[in-house]
């Protein structure tokens, strides 16, 4: 049963991460949705350009009807659209496809160059536009997004790969030529929201694909994808703005030039020493969290039948070796199953749950509280015999005082103390067995009474 709710609250987990991938893609195709709308229109109502701003206009008509065929593409392609629609998706992918290497092929009459972003004599006519391989290759991505595994899987991951580096590459030189860093250029490149359309583009298309490729590991609930989600924004942006501190601190000659790549080298080692710390602060919180699970009865809080066993036969040797009594109180839920049947699960699961708080009240936090399974608790630690006769009459009179709350309708127990005897064969487990006894003893003198 515990090992189906951890397994049920890892699915739950993944399935809050696939809710938020989910409506991240689709922010981002309402985004390119409405850049190119914006774009086409201008193209047509000419007075557009006199009403919005200039840098979210000048997209080319074939950049526009590709980034709109790609948004519909998507669109359609969901897994949860009916089969006509997804051959709806199929039939804009390879528009998207075509529009890129129709685009190519205009520009093919003259010498190629691959890329132009910070030369300005390459940024002419016959110069091959990046973004129209962009495009071609979100066409193909998406026209192949749902393959799995085999070399055509292998294939299209590696072409979003490809597709993602070319687009970073693109708005990066944008980027570093408008902040004016040296040696980067504006001149060339396509439009900015252009740049922008494959941008998210690219987001949603990896989005898509973590469901079947390589970028799973994005959307898993594991260590793995929580640290890879993490990491990713911080090792995309990192080497950005190192670029452009490094630009700015020689620009503006903030130090002397002799010390720049010192200081620059410097602030990278703090950067990646802090780095270094917050991933470790990071995964020891998932250890914990980890342990936790395995070690924690999920209902009460308390250590479960692997963790009592634990941390009790640790205290059971110090004990041993300091010679310093220890014993182990066995405590057993009296009608639980009787609460159950009655008045339901969840006010049996109450009394369970007020019953762990009772204890923790109770006893030291240097004692070893555990919950063996359904209405068996067990605590070990160094008790001495007057100070464990206090803990169990504090223990009956709290129950009696908390019997009849909304949070437990009744609650009583049966006890059985067992200290240890320091012989030379002794264990914890006979310890434990001889409390289980003394319990079992009360709770059939109990019933005696009741039928006397």
């Amino acid at each position: 049963m515990r090992f189906e709710l951890r397994s049920l609250a890892s699915e739950v987990s993944r399935q809050d991460i696939l809710h938020t991938a989910f409506l991240i893609e689709q922010v981002c195709l309402v985004v390119v949705l409405q850049i190119a709308v914006i774009n086409l229109f201008s193209q047509v109502v000419k007075p557009l350009d006199l009403l919005l701003p200039s840098w979210l206009l000048h997209m080319s008509l074939m950049s526009g009807a590709a980034a709109l065929a790609a948004t519909l593409a998507l669109y359609c392609s969901e897994s949860s659209r009916p089969r006509a629609t997804r051959i709806w998706g199929k039939f804009f992918a390879v528009l998207t496809a075509t529009l890129g290497a129709m685009t190519l092929v205009a520009f093919s009459g003259q010498k190629l160059s691959w890329f132009h972003f910070s030369n300005p004599a390459l940024a002419t006519r016959g110069a091959l536009p990046a973004y129209s391989l962009a495009f071609l290759m979100v066409g193909i991505v998406i026209l192949f997004i749902r393959s799995h595994g085999g070399i055509l899987g292998i294939s299209i991951d590696v072409v979003v790969s490809c597709l993602a580096f070319l687009v970073l590459l693109l708005v990066s030189e944008l980027g570093f030529g408008a902040a004016g860093v040296e040696q980067a250029s504006t001149t060339g490149l396509a439009s900015t929201p252009t740049l922008g359309c494959l941008a998210f583009l690219v987001v949603a298309v990896v989005i898509r694909r973590a469901d079947h490729g390589l970028f799973s590991m994005f959307l898993g609930s594991g260590i793995g994808g929580r640290i890879a989600r993490m990491l990713t924004p911080i090792l995309i942006i990192l080497p950005f703005f190192r670029e452009l501190l490094r630009a700015r601190v020689i620009g503006a000659q903030i130090v002397p030039l002799a010390n720049s790549t010192a200081l620059l080298a410097s602030l990278a080692t703090a950067v990646s020493f802090a780095l270094l710390v917050l991933l470790t602060r990071v995964i020891n919180r998932m250890q914990r969290d980890i342990q936790d699970l395995t070690l924690r009865d999920e209902l009460t809080g308390l250590y479960n039948f692997r963790g009592f066993n634990l941390f009790a036969e640790q205290a059971f040797r110090l004990a041993r070796r300091a010679r310093v009594p220890f014993g182990v109180l066995f405590i057993d839920m009296d009608n639980l199953k009787s609460i159950n049947d009655e008045l339901g699960h969840n006010a049996g699961s109450a009394c369970i749950a007020e019953t762990a708080k009772l204890l923790n009240e109770t006893f030291r936090e240097t004692d070893v509280i555990g919950r063996l399974g359904g209405d068996e608790f067990v605590v070990a630690g160094q008790f001495e015999d007057k100070e464990i006769e206090s803990m169990i009459a504090r223990l009956r009179s709290e129950a009696a005082l908390r019997k009849g709350s909304a949070n437990c309708p009744s609650l009583s127990f049966s006890m059985g103390f067992a200290a240890t005897e320091l012989a030379p064969g002794e264990s914890l487990k006979s310890v434990v067995t001889r409390a289980d006894q003394a319990m079992y003893r009360e709770k059939r003198e109990k019933k005696r009474l009741v039928l006397a």
